[in-house]
């Protein structure tokens, strides 16, 4: 959950990959889950009846999920990309557009980079990007966990520097001095809505 205002009345998740981790315990409650048709839905979440697999995009309430993979990618920016490991999400109303990035590896960077830089070729320029923040983690693919820390810190810095957009982090463990928004779990956000 992001302390910014929200874009929209329902509750949706949107799902980057399969690794456990990135799937929440509280998908049950959301309005939608939108899943990569690509990704396998665990066992024990496969009976929710909010989950929606996706192919190219979902429409939920004002705003189009487009989902970005590696052929849309690959296609968008003119060359063969072998990243990301997982989806991206594109969440664009009206003059709105949030890339959603759940999770990255260090040769993922360059291509978010790309990407952004040729949305706003296009003047389709994006508003604002949700990003992974690293550190003390093992890293993915025995990446350096410094590395891929500093990697996401540089991008992020571009993004709000060469593109004026706002950032939203993903605690992946640790918040994210870099973020105008960090996240916090959703437990957390019920907690203070009690009080």
């Amino acid at each position: 959950m992001l302390s910014a205002k929200k874009l929209c009345r329902q509750d949706v998740a949107v799902v980057s990959h399969g690794h456990r981790d990135h799937w929440a315990t509280n998908l049950v409650e959301k309005d939608v889950v939108l899943v990569p048709r690509e990704t396998r839905v665990p066992m024990k979440l496969a009976p929710i009846r909010n989950i929606v697999s996706v192919d190219y995009s979902e429409k939920t309430g004002s705003i189009q999920f487009v989902k970005l993979g590696r052929e849309r990618l690959s296609a968008l920016l003119e060359e063969r990309i072998s990243t990301p490991h997982a989806f991206w999400w594109l969440a664009r109303s009206k003059q709105t557009r949030v890339l959603f990035v759940g999770d990255v590896n260090v040769e993922d960077v360059p291509v978010a980079r790309a990407f952004v830089a040729e949305m706003s070729k296009r003047d389709l320029p994006l508003s604002a990007a949700i990003l992974p923040s690293f550190g003390g983690v093992s890293g993915h693919n025995s990446e350096l966990p410094r590395q891929l820390a500093s990697s996401i810190e540089r991008l992020s810095y571009d993004l709000q520097d060469v593109h004026g957009m706002v950032l939203g982090a993903l605690p992946h463990p640790v918040d994210a001095k870099w973020a105008t928004y960090n996240a916090v779990p959703t437990d957390h956000c019920q907690e203070q809505d009690k009080e």
